[in-house]
């Protein structure tokens, strides 16, 4: 029997802090196991699987759960687990801001005659605040067609998340939908955007972009250290959501980058970008950046193996036995997420389903190149979003 868990995530850009740094400090490492199978030009969602993961882990027990809080760096506590996870959405997810709308939603998609425990579904419903709906998965197509009228309804940008299949070797489905949406602080004239070349890391051209333009005062920071210029843009009026572009130095490839964020972390980043503001001021930058969509549709399983998790996906030796007394296990994670980003703004959308330096005077980043790019909260530096551009294509 398989358990079924779906995350749904959508974001369009038109606790403590102990906690907080809990799901921004695996956003490296599980980007870098994903692009492994992606061939580096990726996007996905890490705040979306850690979100899914922790809720795996509320139902989990015995090692099923260890593994997942040693990947996901999760508290032993559950219930700091769950009090810290309520916080930390709260904090990432449900902030004000003009020019930026961020929502989530929760959904648990249970068949007629399945029995979830009942501090299970009291934990669900109030720390998670998921609505519950009994479904008869024996009728697939119409418990597909009413799960995603309830998704829909919920406000989120997406339609048909869930397929009938889902639904015809089930017993649950747990689905979050997150909505993001927001405006650069300062927009791309579209006027300004060219064809040019994109080159790759070997400075031979692999292609053409729409290339974005524009000059302004943006925080540019050469950070030694990490062998990359990072810039920060910033959406809304208040910035409290930015994208960090990270251009590897010329001849830097990108894996070179990852292997600095061993002793790099984002809120370092966050940090030596705002003292090198304060220390010199904003000066006017030249910013070149593609205008790019990017999708992703990959298993999850090999690379959460990677960071240790396994005994989900095993029948033998999975353990959800805080959620119910049936025997279930995860068969796979699905994860979907695309990228859109132009001259307004961004728009990314996620999916996730388990059946279950020195500062030297740099004026210019042209990201003609291979690059990493991270769509954050700033408060928590936690990562929403964070993917590769590499391979160029004309949008």
């Amino acid at each position: 029997m398989r358990f079924t868990v779906l995350i749904l995530l959508t974001s369009s850009c038109y606790c403590d802090v102990e906690f907080s740094e809990r799901p921004r400090n695996f956003s490296i490492e599980l980007l870098y196991h994903t692009q492994k199978q992606t061939g580096g030009h990726v996007v996905i969602s890490p705040f979306g699987i850690w979100t899914l993961m922790t809720g795996l882990a509320v139902g989990a027990t015995g090692d099923s759960f260890e593994q997942i809080r040693v990947a996901f760096i999760l508290p032993r506590s559950l219930k700091t687990v769950v009090c810290g996870s309520k916080h930390l959405t709260k904090s990432v997810l449900k902030r004000t801001s003009d020019g930026v709308s961020i929502t989530s939603k929760n959904f648990l998609f249970a068949d007629d005659d399945f029995l979830l425990k009942p501090a299970f579904k009291q934990t669900i419903t109030e720390d998670f605040d998921a609505t519950v709906k009994v479904l008869d998965f024996k009728d697939s197509n119409e418990a597909a067609a009413k799960a995603n009228n309830f998704i829909q309804n919920s406000g989120a940008r997406v339609t048909n998340v869930l397929t009938s299949e889902d639904f015809e070797q089930s017993r649950m489905i747990l689905t979050n939908v997150i909505t993001f949406k927001g405006l650069w602080t300062s927009p791309f004239n579209a006027s300004h955007t060219t064809l040019e070349y994109f080159y790759n890391e070997n400075k031979e051209v692999i292609g053409e972009v729409n290339m974005m333009h524009q000059k302004g005062e943006f925080p540019l920071s050469n950070i030694i250290d990490l062998k990359s210029f990072v810039c920060e843009l910033t959406y809304g009026t208040d910035a409290a959501y930015s994208m960090l572009v990270i251009l590897p130095h010329p001849g830097v490839k990108v894996e070179d980058v990852y292997k600095k964020f061993e002793n790099i972390t984002i809120p370092d980043i966050i940090a030596r970008l705002q003292n090198d503001e304060k220390e010199y001021g904003l000066d006017e930058v030249e910013i070149k950046l593609p205008r790019f969509k990017i999708s992703t549709n990959i298993v999850m399983n090999r690379p959460l193996n990677d960071m240790g998790v396994y005994d989900i996906f095993d029948p033998e030796y999975a353990s959800f036995s805080r959620a119910t007394n049936e025997s279930i296990y995860v068969s796979a994670i699905v994860h979907k997420a695309d990228i859109e980003v132009s001259e307004t703004g961004t728009v990314a959308s996620a999916v996730s389903t388990a059946y279950l330096s020195n500062r030297f005077g740099t004026t210019k980043l042209i990201a003609d190149r291979p690059f990493l790019y991270f769509i954050i909260e700033k408060s928590t530096a936690t990562v929403i979003f964070a993917g590769i551009y590499s391979k160029p294509s004309l949008y």
